[in-house]
């Protein structure tokens, strides 16, 4: 017996036909086919005609441009069953009448043409989950004898399986808003309390999501607190020594390549990776992570240098861009430009339009000559299919993006105020002065990831709290190619380490008596390198880190204090506390920070007989 026929011309009515049940109904007449569910829209929230449109057009569109799709409809719906000489059909469960939050998924089952067991999709990758957009395209190809989007998999307790899936679909949705604030306080305390792994913070949150996902963790409350451990720790170990981050990172890229090729659903149900429980992205990588490793790649490519650039960039856009992995035609773009920008950088070249111009040429030709290779190696992904469509289809693709940034920003007044509130930053710390290699060059994949991808909040804010976490990871860094302390970085940074000595000054690991020739080491010298002197000015006896060349070289201290007719100790005591009171010629005035000022008077003292009388 039939229901109502949405159709009513004797041309819709030669159109594959798909079949609405009650709710449960796929579960109740599991044995005539295969099962799975789907999500009936994409977006936060969903619609009962916004999901009939969907399947009879065999296409998304979002919640926040309407969630109603237009074009040409490729299927009709029948409320009800099929009649029995009905050898082969879609069936489906349908969201109540009315507007819902989309936090629910709905059956799906296929039968006849052999279909048995559970449903899989290559639009998902995930057993089990299949995409509304594959609904329409799947009928119409069982009517025509066509091989379907939509396969189906041997399983022995199908409705068991997909009873598991749902229920940790809905938990990971339930713990993601949570586990993302988690996250960036958890990288801004890194910031605070250990900066050289700040840098680090955004790829060691992605790779505890994944052990979590992997132990199967669901729980909040363990979700949480492990979250913020593994982070931490993973970010510290990976930072230990400076010289071990671009192998480290490497290595991480390697590993999360491998991972996403062979286990897609790993990350595509942890708490920070896809999305497929929103109808949006269902494998891969999305913009929110995207975005968290730019700064943690910036960082190793500057820390290794020019012969590090080429392999990590490689690294990434193979773990980004990649159909059978990352999948992320934007993320190319991004990593492509902000990592040409840092080449320039790296060769201490100016950055110039005409040499903009020539890194967005280059990024082009890297990015269409990287979807090629893809797509003749016999990857398959929506960008690989919009590619090959030709410019008309990628310039539609790129304004439909626009469209939906735009009403993603727009659509909540508070959205809005989080997107200016995360700008304003961001442009701050892009404005102060000297420049930072890894801070334009974050700065570049940000600009783009605005212009290609379609969740701006998520870009700006993670963008931000990434150009914090290398500015802080920059002010402590004594690498030589270093061009200077940032202000704001700088004087944040001392008021830091200044909070953890305390008042008790640096503490001598030196016994009060001590018999032979063991030389004691300065303990001025190691108030001068937490505090990042080296990064600024030269100065011998700190050793070869202390290779800066913002400020003066502290070597010729004794000839300027003569210049200035004043003692050596006072006026290197005085320089210290009020940098402007004596300016070299040929410096710039106000660029040293004056937190030096709050030293303690034990440290003040043991850096000036370190500056004045060095011990090595």
């Amino acid at each position: 017996m039939t229901g109502a026929f949405l159709g009513t011309s004797a041309t819709a009515q030669a159109r594959p036909k798909v079949y609405v049940i009650p709710s449960n109904g796929v579960f109740i007449t599991r044995e005539r086919g295969a099962i799975g569910l789907y999500v009936p829209g994409a977006g936060g929230e969903v619609s009962r005609a916004g999901a009939i449109a969907a399947i009879r057009r065999g296409k998304v569109e979002s919640a926040a441009l309407g969630g109603k799709p237009h074009g040409k409809i490729l299927v009709d719906i029948v409320f009800g069953l099929p009649e029995l000489q009905v050898k082969k059909a879609v069936l489906v469960e349908l969201p109540p009448p009315g507007e819902h939050p989309n936090t629910k998924r709905y059956g799906v089952m296929i039968f006849g043409a052999g279909y048995h067991g559970i449903l899989t999709s290559d639009s998902t990758r995930i057993r089990g989950l299949v995409s509304i957009a594959d609904l329409a395209p799947t009928a119409v190809a069982l009517q025509q004898g066509r091989t379907p989007r939509i396969r189906a998999e041997a399983d022995r307790d199908a409705v068991e399986d997909l009873r598991a899936l749902d229920t940790r679909l809905a938990r990971v949705h339930h713990d993601r808003g949570w586990v993302f604030v988690i996250v960036v306080l958890t990288i801004l305390a890194l910031t605070i309390f250990a900066p050289r792994a700040a840098g680090l913070g955004g790829a060691a949150a992605f790779g505890a999501s994944l052990l979590l996902s992997w132990a199967g963790a669901t729980r909040l409350g363990l979700v949480i607190a492990a979250m913020a451990a593994l982070t931490i720790a993973l970010a510290v170990a990976g930072s230990f020594r400076r010289s071990i981050v671009p192998p480290v990172v490497a290595g991480f890229l390697v590993v999360l390549t491998i991972v996403l090729a062979v286990d897609p659903e790993l990350n595509s149900l942890a708490v920070l990776g896809a999305r497929p429980d929103g109808g949006g992205r269902f494998y891969g990588i999305g913009n929110q992570v995207e975005t968290l490793l730019l700064a943690p790649v910036l960082m190793a490519a500057a820390i290794g240098g020019l012969r590090w650039l080429g392999p990590l960039g490689a690294l990434a856009l193979v773990a980004i861009g990649w159909s059978k992995t990352g999948a992320d035609g934007g993320g190319v773009l991004v990593f492509a430009t902000a990592l040409g920008v840092l080449g320039l950088r790296l060769r201490e070249l100016a950055v110039t339009p005409r040499r903009l111009a020539l890194v967005a040429l280059t990024v082009l030709v890297v990015a269409v000559a990287f979807v090629g290779l893809d797509a003749a190696l016999g990857g398959s992904s929506h960008v690989t299919r919009a590619v090959g469509s030709g410019p008309d289809s990628l310039l539609g693709g790129l304004g439909h993006r626009l469209h939906l940034s735009w009403a993603a920003v727009t659509d909540r007044w508070f959205h809005g105020v989080i997107f200016l509130s995360c700008l304003a930053p961001l442009v701050l710390m892009g404005t102060i002065r000297p420049r930072r290699a890894t801070v334009d060059a974050l700065l570049a994949g940000v600009a783009v990831s605005l212009l290609v991808n379609d969740t701006p909040v998520d870009v700006i804010g993670l963008g931000a709290l990434g150009c914090w976490a290398l500015l802080r990871w920059e002010s402590v860094d004594s690498r030589p190619m270093r061009r200077g302390v940032l202000i704001a970085a700088a004087a944040t940074a001392a008021v830091l380490a200044l909070a953890g000595c305390g008042n008790e000054g640096v503490v001598r690991a030196l016994p009060n008596t001590i018999v032979g020739t063991v030389k004691a080491e300065a303990p001025g010298k190691a108030i001068f390198t937490n505090q990042g002197c080296g990064a600024c000015h030269t100065y011998k006896p700190a050793g070869p880190g202390a290779n800066g060349k913002i400020g003066p070289d502290l070597d010729k201290l004794p000839q300027y204090a003569k210049t200035a007719n004043q003692p050596l100790a006072q006026f290197v005591h005085d320089s210290i506390v009020d940098p402007s009171k004596y300016v070299e010629k040929g410096y710039p005035k106000g660029v040293m920070p004056t937190t030096y000022k709050s030293l303690s008077a034990t440290d003040l003292k043991a850096l000036v007989d370190f500056l004045t009388k060095p011990q090595g």
